[in-house]
């Protein structure tokens, strides 16, 4: 997703425009983009427009079938400057223009009350902003001293929704949820760079307009610029699918690259009441409501459709998509994936009974409303009911599918035992010096194994046969412990002390607290470790444990371990001969890490 807000400080002052000097000369032995030597910006704005003209001709020479990655976007962006005489430092900011130049027609035809404006905090002038900050967003107040009231108010008027922001979690849920269809950006080159997986990946037209400075502060924007994109709009021809210059341009048919977002936005409703109805059909739909034995089924189907992201599901289908290369799921691949959901769903059932947490997508927990053991009943039913969708499928599947399916999900299973097993028994013990290796060995038991299932199940829907097993292992198990170590840093990383709890109540085991206890003081370690003793009430302010973490540096380390983590998955995957299932695995790391 495209992300606008502060970048890192360089050296530049905030009246220096970022590489303000004319451009060196291209020098063959000198072109390699390293660091931040790729991340200046052009000091004149001839210079910017002259980049601009010529990446409108590149980027019509890229693919259209799937969005291009960084490094296609880095030779093109190589390509054009070299002819111009320009050195490596602009290449960054070629490849926002490249990116913008890609989605430029199909952004038009997106109407902008589905149109998303994305602002930085550092626009504002420094010091006499009167605006509120949450830890959402920045509130302008309309004050006039900066550019943003403007923008903001005259985007606002077309119909935009606007965020200024510096990060951006909730963009995800207004793009799954059907709300956004394209993205406008305003950011300096390092939050692009970073931003660069995630909207390349989710598909949809993202457009960004770069900010002259990356100060922090007191920045600047080619705000004609701005303007231009905000009201660029283009109709589409209902025949064709096309705007009038795509057809000048002799394009056959709508130029849309491939994208997982609808797919995404389909299997969100998989669980709505009539969907699911044909997925999970109620076996005891006809029995009075006074029958107890039809009551465990119907609560079943009703937690079904409570909340959650739908993401091993999609996982599923997805992969099935990547390799069969078709876009309409039939009734088998859909039921198989509706049983990821159905297995997850019963884990969060035992997770909340065995974790003790009183509340679940907002609202009281299944063994609140209905009792410990009625809850632990509907998880196990839903286990077997999940197993009985896969075992259905045995006509259209044939045996030798359906036992590989199955031998993948009894192996999930067991792990996820595993994993929370072990959280158990260090909760119950006295010994809580857990080794951050270990913590990260249980974050990749209770996480990897499940999700790797609906991806093996995916595969072996649209026909693989195992090629993959080594990479997808590597992939899931980096990614789900970057996933659960970004779990932990939204537990802390909130604006008030009193919002710390969760884990730390419970006292759950988290690599922030096995990394706080190698390095803490004698004093903290009495503190962090009484923290864990799992009485009712905690013996140590959270205002104290929270100081102890951030004193420590633990969030950034943590951070950078996740990093490291979200790096290592790429990795594994990144020489996949197969390209649906290298841009599958790419939008899987950028949309589940923040």
């Amino acid at each position: 997703m495209m992300a606008a807000g502060d970048g890192d400080v360089t050296a530049q002052t905030p009246e220096q425009p970022a590489a303000a000097r004319a451009p060196a000369p291209y020098r063959h032995n000198e072109w390699r983009p390293a660091g931040e030597s790729f991340k200046s910006i052009p000091g004149t704005k001839e210079q910017r427009e002259l980049i601009r003209q010529h990446a409108a001709a590149a980027a019509a020479r890229l693919p259209r079938r799937r969005p291009p990655d960084k490094q296609a976007l880095r030779a093109a962006a190589e390509a054009l400057l070299k002819p111009l005489g320009y050195d490596h430092g602009y290449v960054g900011f070629t490849m926002v223009l490249l990116n913008n130049e890609y989605w430029r027609e199909q952004f038009a035809t997106v109407p902008a009350d589905k149109r998303l404006l994305l602002l930085p905090q550092c626009l504002r002038q420094a010091g006499q902003c009167p605006a509120r900050i949450d830890e959402t967003q920045l509130h302008c107040q309309q004050c006039g001293l900066c550019s943003i009231a403007d923008l903001s108010a005259k985007a606002k008027h077309m119909g935009y929704s606007v965020l200024i922001a510096e990060g951006t979690p909730s963009v995800l849920r207004l793009i799954t949820s059907g709300q956004v269809d394209a993205i406008f950006g305003v950011a300096c080159l390092n939050v692009l760079e970073k931003a660069f997986d995630k909207v390349l990946q989710v598909g949809l037209p993202a457009l960004a307009v770069p900010l002259l400075r990356d100060t922090c502060h007191n920045t600047a924007v080619d705000e004609d610029w701005v303007l231009e994109v905000l009201q660029y709009q283009r109709p589409v021809n209902e025949q064709t699918g096309m705007t009038a210059l795509q057809s000048q341009a002799g394009m056959s048919g709508p130029q849309t690259p491939r994208s997982f977002v609808p797919l995404l936005r389909e299997v969100a409703h998989y669980f709505d009441p009539p969907t699911l109805a044909e997925l999970i059909p109620a076996e005891h739909a006809d029995a009075p409501r006074a029958d107890k034995a039809a009551e465990t089924e119907r609560m079943a189907l009703l937690w079904l459709r409570q909340g959650g992201k739908r993401f091993r599901p999609f996982v599923t289908v997805a992969a099935w998509q990547a390799l069969t290369d078709q876009d309409d799921a039939p009734l088998h691949v859909k039921r198989v994936a509706a049983a990821m959901e159905v297995f997850h769903k019963a884990s969060l059932i035992h997770d909340d009974i065995e974790d003790g947490d009183d509340f679940r997508y907002g609202a009281a927990a299944l063994h609140k409303t209905h009792s410990v053991p009625v809850a632990l009943n509907i998880g196990d039913y839903l286990i077997g009911r999940g197993y009985r969708l896969v075992a259905d499928e045995l006509p259209r599947l044939g045996p030798d599918r359906v036992a590989r399916i199955m031998q993948r999900l009894t192996h999930a299973h067991m792990k996820l035992c595993e994993g929370q097993g072990a959280e158990l028994l260090w909760r119950a013990g006295r010994d809580k010096e857990l080794p951050p290796l270990e913590c990260l060995r249980l974050y990749a038991l209770k996480t990897a194994p499940a999700f790797g299932a609906a991806l093996h199940a995916g595969l072996i829907l649209g026909g693989g046969n195992g090629e993959w097993d080594n990479e997808i292992a590597e992939f899931t198990k980096h990614l789900g412990v970057a996933y659960q170590i970004q779990n932990d840093l939204k537990e802390i990383a909130v604006s008030s002390p009193e919002c710390l709890c969760g884990d730390i109540i419970k006292s759950r085991p988290t690599v922030l607290l096995a990394m706080a206890l190698e390095v803490a003081s004698p004093d903290e370690k009495a503190d962090l470790l009484a923290a864990t003793a799992g009485t009712t009430v905690l013996p140590v302010p959270l205002a104290r444990l929270r100081e102890i973490y951030y004193t420590r540096e633990i969030p950034r380390q943590a951070a950078q371990l996740a990093d490291r983590q979200r790096a290592r998955a790429l990795e594994t995957v990144a020489h996949v001969r197969h390209d649906g299932l290298r841009a599958l695995f790419t939008f899987l790391a950028a949309t589940l890490l923040d």
